[in-house]
């Protein structure tokens, strides 16, 4: 399997810390950190041009500065990005209308906090199967 690249893009640095140890250790991704989603679009476009591109963001939805639904619409409405992260919503947000307008903007997963790990464990598994079938299309 390829390095698989991961953002964690959350105001909480317990939330951030919880969800990258669990990730090293359970898919030896290589794991990057965001506070805001201002920081996080500056790491995707920066890996994007390095040819290196992010394959999964877990977004939190409220942030200082651009929320993770700002920055999901971002990703997704521009042509800046020559392969589109996956997107996990990882949110305490759990109204009915912030989760549909998600979807409409391809989010692969919606996560509830409190989560498990096994909660991110079967996003990123699925999240996997799926890309392998569209490879083998």
């Amino acid at each position: 399997m390829k390095n698989l690249r991961i953002l964690l893009v959350d105001d909480s640095r317990s939330i951030r810390s919880l969800v990258r140890s669990f990730i090293e250790e359970e898919f030896e991704a290589e794991v990057f950190e965001a506070t805001d989603g201002e920081e996080a679009e500056r790491v995707l476009q920066e890996k994007n041009a390095m040819m290196e591109p992010i394959d999964i963001v877990f977004l939190d939805w409220m942030m200082p500065k651009l929320s993770g639904y700002g920055l999901l619409k971002r990703i997704r409405g521009t042509g800046a990005f020559f392969r589109q992260p996956a997107v996990v919503m990882l949110t305490a947000e759990t109204y009915f209308d912030q989760i549909e307008a998600c979807m409409k903007f391809r989010v692969a997963k919606y996560i509830t906090k409190p989560f498990s790990n096994e909660d991110i464990k079967s996003a990123i598994e699925q999240i996997l199967q799926d890309q392998e079938g569209k490879r083998a299309v």
